[in-house]
C-alpha cells in the first residue's frame, strides 16, 4: 500500500456553517482576486485502544466558498479518498445556495466510487468517492463532511493544510485518551503560522492547531514536494495501555523495525529448484561476487515485468520470489524479494531494505514512522561496499542506484533483530555527463550541421526509459526535441540512435540537421553565436516573491563542442574571451580556440546541487548574471 499516499488522504472537499461569521464582501477585501476560499478547513483525530491495539477516528469538515463565478465550474467535481486502513464509514455532501438572507440546501450528484490511480512505487488500494456540486454560484458555498475508520494507528494521516486555496480559518484537533502517549512533530514552521493550544480534561487531553487568513502559496514547478516547506502536523502513538499494560507502539526505531520485519518473516523460507536453476545459469562462469551481482539484477531488470496492484496488507508484504519468478511481474516489494532471495542462492549478502523516494523529506534518523518510506529494494554487501539494488526501473545499473532515492535513509534488514540505517550515496556530477559534438558550416540561407551526442548515466537511463515504448513517429518527435538548438527554426534530418553501452546506460544519438537564418551576412562580414545551447540561460530568482526551494533531479555535468568550418577566403577577425564562473553551486566555463581552418566554442556546465534552498538564491542569480552577456558574444568572419 503506498504509505506516501495513505498519509497524504487529506480529501478535495470542504466544511459548511449555517451562517458566515464574515460575509463574503469582507472575505473579498481580505483575499481580491481569488475565485474561492476555504472557508473553514477542520479535521478532529480521536485515537482510543480497541481490541488491545490503537485505532483512531478522522472527522472531516470543510466549507469552500464561490467568490467569483468566473471559473466556479471548474471545482464542481469534488472526491474523497480512502482505503482499506482509512475506511470512510460516512459522508454528506451538499452546495448552500444564497436565497436572500438565507441559504437554501442543494444535494450533490453523480455519487460514485471507484479505484484511484496512483503514480506511486508502492500501488495503494485507494478509492474515491466522487460527486458533483450543484449550483456553485457566487457567495455559494460548497460542503462535505465524512468520517473515517483509521484501523492500524501505525498509519496516521499528518495535518497538511490544502495547497492552492487561501484558508479563512483551518483547524486540526487531536484527542488523545489517558491510555496513549504520543509525540507531535511540527514540520515547516518556523514562523509559527500554526497556532497550538492544549486542553486537559480527566480522561483525554485535546491538542489544537489553528490558522486563520492564509493566502496560498505559489506553484513552481521545479519545487520539491510540498512536504519540504509547507507547515504540517506529524502525530504519532508512542506506548498505550491494554490489558496486558504499557506496550510501546513507535516509540523508537526498534519499534518501527518490528512492524516491518513482521510482513518478511515467512518470506523465501523454501529454496525454489526453478528458481536455483536460473541463478546457476547466470552465474556460471563469473568469478567474482560483483560479476554474479550485476547479472543476476540485469536479468531480473529485463525479465520481471513492474506492475503495480495491491489490496489491503498485501500492500505491506513482499511476494515469495518462487511466485514472483513465475508470474514474472510484481511491484517494489516483489522486485526487493526476488533480487534479494536470487542473490543469496548465489552466496551473496544480500538484504531486504525500506526507503522513501525524494518526495519524502523524512529520515528514520528522525521520525520512527512508515511515512518515511514509500518503497522497498534490495540492498547487496559486496566487497565491502554497499550496493541499492531497485528492480523497478530496467534501466538502473548496479553502482549509480536511481536519482529518486538518492541521499534517502535505508532500513536495511539484516534478520529478524537487526538492522542498519545507511544513507543512499550521491550520484557526482561527472557521473551523468552528456558529451556534445557538433559540427556545423554556414550556408546561403543558415548553417547546417551534425550532432553527435553521448548521454552519460541518469541521462542516459532517462533516454533508454523514453525510447522504450514509443514507435517511429514518437521517437522522432522526442529525438527532435533532444536535438533541437540554435532557434525553433532547428529541422531535424536524418538521425541514429545507438545504445553504445546499455550496461553503463551510455546511448548516442547523431543526427543530420540544418537552422535557416541562424547566422547573419552584413557586407564581407558573417556573424554567428557558438553558443548554439544556451545552457545557463536561466532566469534571475525573485528573492522577493520565492521562498521555497528549487530541486534538481540529480547533479550532472555537459560538455558541448560547436565546431565551426571558416568558410573558403574568411578568416576570424574577432572571437570572444574565454569565460569562467564558479561557485557552490555551478560551473561554467565559455572558450573559443581557432585551429586547422575551423573555430570551435567549447562550453562546460556543471550543476552541484540536489537542492537550492532560498538561502542560495542570491549567490545563484550572480551566477546566473554573469553567464547572460557570455551568452549574447558573437564570432565574427571576414573576408581576406
Amino acid at each position: 500500500m503506498c504509505k506516501a499516499i495513505l498519509f497524504f488522504l487529506a480529501a478535495i472537499a470542504f466544511m459548511s456553517s449555517a451562517s458566515l461569521a464574515q460575509t463574503p464582501d469582507e472575505i473579498r477585501k481580505q483575499f481580491p482576486n481569488e475565485e474561492l476560499v476555504y472557508y473553514n478547513y477542520s479535521h478532529e483525530l480521536k485515537l482510543s485502544v480497541k481490541n488491545d491495539v490503537p485505532v483512531a477516528e478522522s472527522r472531516f469538515e470543510k466549507d469552500l466558498l464561490i467568490l467569483s463565478e468566473k471559473n466556479a465550474a471548474l471545482y464542481n467535481r469534488q472526491a474523497v479518498y480512502h482505503s482499506t486502513y482509512n475506511e470512510l464509514t460516512s459522508l454528506e455532501a451538499y452546495t448552500r445556495v444564497p436565497d436572500g438572507n438565507q441559504y437554501k440546501k442543494v444535494k450533490v450528484n453523480g455519487q460514485k466510487t471507484t479505484n484511484s490511480p496512483s503514480n506511486s512505487v508502492f500501488y495503494d488500494d485507494i478509492k474515491e468517492t466522487s460527486f458533483d456540486f450543484l449550483s456553485l454560484t457566487r457567495d455559494a458555498v460548497g460542503h462535505v463532511e465524512y468520517t473515517q475508520f483509521h484501523k492500524d494507528a501505525h498509519l496516521l494521516t499528518p495535518f497538511y493544510l490544502p495547497g492552492g486555496i487561501p484558508i479563512v480559518e483551518a483547524v486540526f484537533s487531536l484527542v488523545v485518551p489517558n491510555d496513549i502517549s504520543i509525540k507531535y512533530v511540527v514540520k515547516n514552521d518556523p514562523g509559527g503560522i500554526l497556532q497550538f493550544s492544549e486542553e486537559k480534561k480527566r480522561k483525554e487531553t485535546i491538542y489544537r492547531w489553528s490558522v486563520k487568513n492564509l493566502k496560498s502559496p505559489d506553484h513552481y514547478g521545479d519545487a520539491p514536494s510540498g512536504r519540504y516547506f509547507e507547515p504540517h502536523v506529524i502525530v504519532y502513538v508512542t506506548s498505550f495501555e491494554n490489558k496486558e499494560g504499557r506496550q510501546n507502539f513507535l516509540s523508537t526505531l526498534d519499534d518501527l523495525y518490528k512492524w516491518n520485519i513482521s510482513f518478511t518473516k515467512e518470506l523465501n523460507k523454501t529454496a525454489d529448484d526453478n528458481l536455483k536453476k536460473i541463478v546457476d545459469s547466470l552465474i556460471v562462469g563469473k568469478t567474482t561476487e560483483k560479476e554474479k551481482a550485476k547479472t543476476i539484477y540485469r536479468w531480473v531488470q529485463h525479465n520481471i515485468k513492474y506492475v503495480a496492484f495491491e489490496d489491503g496488507l498485501e500492500g505491506f508484504r513482499p511476494r515469495q520470489a518462487a511466485d514472483v519468478c513465475s508470474k514474472r511481474y510484481g511491484d517494489c516489494k516483489d522486485m526487493s524479494s526476488i533480487i534479494t532471495q536470487m542473490l543469496r542462492m548465489a552466496n551473496i549478502k544480500a538484504y531486504y531494505t525500506w526507503i522513501g523516494t525524494r518526495s519524502l523529506p523524512y529520515d528514520y534518523s528522525d521520525l520512527p514512522l512508515p511515512l518515511v518510506d514509500n518503497h522497498m529494494i534490495s540492498v547487496a554487501a559486496i566487497d565491502g561496499r554497499w550496493y541499492f539494488l531497485d528492480g523497478t526501473n530496467p534501466y538502473s545499473k548496479l553502482e549509480l542506484p536511481p536519482y529518486s532515492i538518492q541521499d534517502k535513509e535505508a532500513l536495511i534488514a539484516l534478520n529478524d533483530k537487526e538492522y542498519k540505517v545507511l544513507k543512499v550515496p550521491v550520484a557526482e556530477a561527472d557521473d551523468n555527463l552528456i558529451v556534445d559534438s557538433t559540427f556545423i558550416s554556414i550556408t546561403e540561407t543558415g548553417v547546417k550541421g551534425v550532432e553527435k551526442v553521448d548521454y552519460h548515466g541518469y541521462f542516459g537511463e532517462g533516454v533508454y526509459n523514453a525510447l522504450m515504448y514509443r514507435d517511429d513517429k514518437e521517437t522522432k518527435i522526442y529525438v527532435n526535441a533532444k536535438m533541437g538548438k540554435a532557434s525553433n527554426k532547428f529541422i531535424l534530418g536524418n538521425y541514429t540512435i545507438k545504445k553504445t553501452d546499455p550496461d553503463e546506460n551510455i546511448i548516442n544519438i547523431t543526427a543530420d540537421f540544418e537552422v535557416p537564418g541562424y547566422s547573419k551576412k552584413t557586407g564581407n562580414e558573417y556573424y554567428i553565436n557558438l553558443n548554439l545551447e544556451k545552457l545557463f540561460d536561466m532566469q534571475v530568482i525573485d528573492t522577493t516573491k520565492r521562498k521555497v526551494p528549487v530541486e534538481n533531479d540529480y547533479k550532472y555535468s555537459i560538455k558541448q563542442y560547436h565546431i565551426l568550418e571558416i568558410p573558403v577566403g574568411y578568416t576570424v577577425s574577432y572571437k570572444p574571451d574565454n569565460f569562467r564562473f564558479s561557485n557552490d553551486f555551478v560551473d561554467l566555463s565559455i572558450s573559443y580556440e581557432i585551429k586547422n581552418g575551423k573555430i570551435t566554442a567549447v562550453q562546460e556546465f556543471k550543476n552541484k546541487k540536489l537542492m537550492l534552498q532560498p538561502s542560495d538564491f542570491t549567490e545563484w542569480n550572480r551566477a546566473v548574471k554573469a553567464a547572460q552577456p557570455q551568452y549574447k558574444e558573437t564570432v565574427v568572419l571576414e573576408r581576406k
